[in-house]
C-alpha cells in the first residue's frame, strides 16, 4: 500500500498525476515508481488512457475505483458514447486489469485517428491560474483531445509544450515545468483561426469537454444512431423508413461548416465515397467514426450536446405519443385518448407520413403528418371505417324521424352523402362492409374473363408469329386482367418463349465470343483507368458491358472471353495493392509525407490484410 499519493486535480490526466508522484516521491529511477504504482517495472506509461488501474486502486487503499479514474481522469469518455457496447466493455476491462495492449487500436487513435497530437498541449491562461493557486501547472485531458484546438474554458488557442512525448524515452514521465511554459498571447497558428473559425472551434471544444465531464456510460453507438435518424427525420432528411437522404445532408453539412474548416479538422467529405465519415456515422455499420466528426454532426443537427443526449427520444413518431384520441362523434369516448393502434405509411406522391388510427369501437381514420402542434392530434383526413357504434347511432337517429340530414351529419361528423349511402344500405338490408365482394361484382368478373379471353385468342390466331411480349403489348389491358384472375389459362394459350438464334437458326458462339471479347477489353480499360477504383472481376466486367447474365451462364461457350477474364481478374490482395500504389503515387506527386498508417487508412484496408501486402509495398516504396 502506498504511503502517499498525489491526488489528481480536476480533469487532470492520470499520466500527469503519476509524473507529479514520481517528482515528489524522490525516486531517482522511474522503474521504482512504476513498481510502486503498478506492481511491475515493465509498464510503459500510457499518456491518454492508462492501464493496471485495478492494482493501483488497491495500492491506494480503496480511496479510488477504476471506474472513477477512467471517467474523471482519462480521455476514454470522449470516445465511449460512439462505440459499440461490447467494445466498450472490452476496453474498460483492458484498462482496468491488463497492460493496455491494443487499447489505442480499439479506440481508433492509431490508424483511424485525425488531428493527431504529437506534443503535450496546454492553455496559457489555465496554466497561469494553476501556478498562482496551486503552485504548479498540470496536464488537462481536454487539451489533449484530437480536434480540440482552443481551450473550452478560456477560448485561447492551445500551445505545444516544448518537450515532446515521442522524442523522450518511452519509460519516462514528463511533468509541466513552469519555466518552459509560454504565457504570451502570440501563436504561430493564429492566422488560421481568424473570424468565424475561432467561435466554431470554441463551440467544438466545449462540446468535446461535455463528453468528458458527463457520465454517458449508458449510451452506445446504437443509441446515437437512433437519435441521428430521429433528428434527420424531423428535418426532412430521412424517409419514413428512416433512409437517410445522403446527398441533401452532404450539401447542408458542407455549407454549414465550409470546406476550409472541414479541411482544418481533417474531416473533408467526398460525395462519391460510399464510406465517407458522414455516411458511416448515419448507417448501422460496424465501422466507427471519430468523436470529433460525431460532434460536427450533432452540432449541425441540434446545436447542443445536452439536448442531443438527454432531450431526444430514442424513437420518433410523427404523430406523437400513444394513446391518441378517437374522433368518432357517435362514441361516448369522443376526443378521448383511447386509441393505441397506429400504422404509419408513406404518401405515394409526396412521401409524407400517413397515420392510420384504429379504435376498438371500429372507427378507423387517417391523416397526414407529421403533427406540428397539439391541435393536429384532433385532425382527421379520411375515414376508412365508421364501425358498429357509429352505424348503430345513425340507425337510431334515422328511426326517430325528427332530425334533418344536416343535423345528423353534424352529430356524426360526416358528409350528407354518407348519410344517404348508409340509409340506402340499411333499407336494402345490405352489409356496410365495402370490402365484401358483391354477387354482381362476381358476375362482372366472369363476364370480363370471357370477354378478354376472346380478345386474346383472336390476337394469337391473327398474328401467329408474335412472341409473348409482342402479344402483351397489343393486349395490355386484357393481359393484365387475365394475369391477375386467370393466370393458368393465360400461360396455356400464349406461345412459348422464343430463343435468340443466329441467321441459320442457332447461335454462332464463335462469333459471339469474339464480339464479347472486344467489349470486355474496352470495359477493362475503362475500369482500370477510372477515378473510382473498382476491383477487376468477372462480375464488374460483365456489368461493364451489360451482359453479366451471359458471362455467368455461358462462359464455358466463350473460351476467349474466359481466358481474358482469368488473365485480368484481380484477387483481393492484388486490388488492395493497386489501391495502395495509387495513393503512394499521388502523395509522391504532391510531395507529401508517406506513412504506413495513413496509406492503410486512406485505402480502407484492415490491419491483418495490410500485413499480407506490406512486404510488396515496402519494395514499391524503395
Amino acid at each position: 500500500m502506498l504511503s502517499f499519493f498525489t491526488d489528481p486535480y480536476p480533469d487532470e490526466l492520470l499520466y500527469s498525476a503519476f509524473a507529479r508522484y514520481h517528482f515528489y516521491s524522490g525516486n531517482i529511477d522511474l522503474k521504482d515508481t512504476l513498481t510502486e504504482l503498478f506492481g511491475k517495472n515493465s509498464v510503459i506509461p500510457s499518456f491518454e488512457i492508462g492501464s493496471h488501474l485495478e492494482f493501483l486502486c488497491k495500492a491506494l487503499g480503496g480511496g479510488y475505483s477504476p471506474a472513477s479514474l477512467i471517467q474523471e481522469h482519462t480521455i476514454f469518455p470522449f470516445y465511449a458514447p460512439f462505440l459499440p457496447e461490447n467494445r466498450k466493455r472490452e476496453l474498460v476491462k483492458d484498462i482496468t486489469s491488463s497492460d493496455g495492449k491494443g487499447i489505442y487500436t480499439k479506440l481508433g487513435i492509431v490508424a483511424g485517428s485525425i488531428c493527431r497530437k504529437d506534443s503535450i498541449y496546454y492553455c496559457p491562461v489555465c496554466a497561469k491560474e494553476e501556478i498562482d493557486i496551486l503552485g504548479e501547472a498540470y496536464i488537462h485531458r481536454e487539451h489533449q483531445l484530437q480536434g480540440v484546438m482552443v481551450c473550452p474554458h478560456h477560448g485561447r488557442i492551445l500551445k505545444k509544450y516544448p518537450l515532446k512525448r515521442h522524442e523522450n524515452s518511452r519509460v519516462e514521465y514528463i511533468r509541466l515545468d513552469g519555466s518552459l511554459l509560454d504565457f504570451s498571447d502570440k501563436n504561430i497558428d493564429e492566422n488560421i483561426f481568424e473570424g468565424k473559425y475561432r467561435e466554431q472551434l470554441l463551440h467544438i471544444s466545449q462540446a468535446a469537454y461535455y463528453l468528458l465531464v458527463n457520465n454517458l456510460s449508458q449510451i452506445s453507438k446504437a443509441d446515437v444512431l437512433l437519435r441521428y435518424k430521429n433528428l434527420l427525420y424531423e428535418r426532412g432528411l430521412a424517409t419514413n423508413n428512416f433512409r437517410i437522404k445522403q446527398d441533401e445532408l452532404y450539401d447542408l453539412i458542407v455549407n454549414y461548416y465550409g470546406t476550409q474548416l472541414l479541411g482544418i479538422l481533417e474531416s473533408g467529405l467526398d460525395r462519391n465515397d460510399e464510406y465517407n465519415w458522414l455516411k458511416v456515422a448515419t448507417r448501422g455499420v460496424t465501422r466507427t467514426v471519430h468523436p470529433l466528426r460525431h460532434i460536427l454532426l450533432i452540432l449541425f443537427l441540434i446545436g447542443d450536446m445536452d439536448t442531443f443526449f438527454h432531450g431526444i427520444h430514442k424513437t420518433y413518431n410523427p404523430f406523437g405519443k400513444s394513446p391518441w384520441p378517437c374522433l368518432n362523434r357517435a362514441a361516448d369516448h369522443y376526443r378521448q385518448d383511447v386509441v393505441t393502434k397506429l400504422t404509419v405509411t408513406a404518401d405515394f406522391k409526396t412521401q409524407e407520413p400517413v397515420g392510420t388510427l384504429e379504435c376498438d369501437c371500429g372507427y378507423i381514420y387517417s391523416r397526414r403528418g407529421p403533427d406540428r402542434s397539439e391541435n393536429d392530434r384532433y385532425r382527421k383526413g379520411r375515414v376508412k371505417a365508421f364501425g358498429l357504434v357509429w352505424e348503430n347511432k345513425l340507425k337510431k337517429l334515422l328511426s326517430e324521424h325528427c332530425h334533418s340530414y344536416h343535423e345528423m351529419s353534424r352529430r356524426l361528423g360526416c358528409d350528407i352523402k354518407t348519410i344517404h349511402k348508409f340509409e340506402s344500405i340499411f333499407t336494402e338490408g345490405k352489409s356496410s362492409d365495402l370490402d365484401t365482394e358483391k354477387p354482381n361484382q362476381k358476375e362482372q368478373k366472369s363476364f370480363l374473363i370471357e370477354k378478354y379471353r376472346e380478345k386474346l385468342l383472336r390476337t394469337v390466331k391473327d398474328y401467329p408469329g408474335l412472341s409473348r411480349t409482342e402479344i402483351r403489348s397489343l393486349c395490355q389491358k386484357e393481359y393484365t386482367f387475365l394475369y391477375r384472375h386467370d393466370r393458368e389459362w393465360l400461360f396455356e394459350v400464349l406461345p412459348s418463349g422464343k430463343t435468340q438464334t443466329g441467321s441459320k437458326g442457332y447461335i454462332d458462339w464463335n462469333k459471339r465470343d469474339q464480339e464479347v471479347l472486344s467489349q470486355l477489353q474496352k470495359a477493362y480499360t475503362v475500369l482500370f483507368n477510372s477515378a473510382k477504383l473498382t476491383r477487376i472481376s468477372k462480375t464488374s466486367l460483365g456489368k461493364g458491358i451489360g451482359k453479366l447474365s451471359l458471362i455467368e451462364k455461358h462462359l464455358d461457350k466463350l473460351p476467349r472471353c474466359s481466358q481474358f477474364i482469368n488473365k485480368v481478374s484481380e484477387t483481393k490482395q492484388q486490388f488492395q495493392l493497386r489501391r495502395c500504389k495509387i495513393i503512394i503515387s499521388k502523395k509522391q506527386e504532391e510531395s507529401l509525407q508517406l506513412t504506413e498508417w495513413r496509406i492503410q487508412r486512406e485505402a480502407g484496408i484492415r490491419k491483418e490484410d495490410y500485413e499480407l501486402i506490406n512486404h510488396k509495398l515496402k519494395s514499391y516504396f524503395n
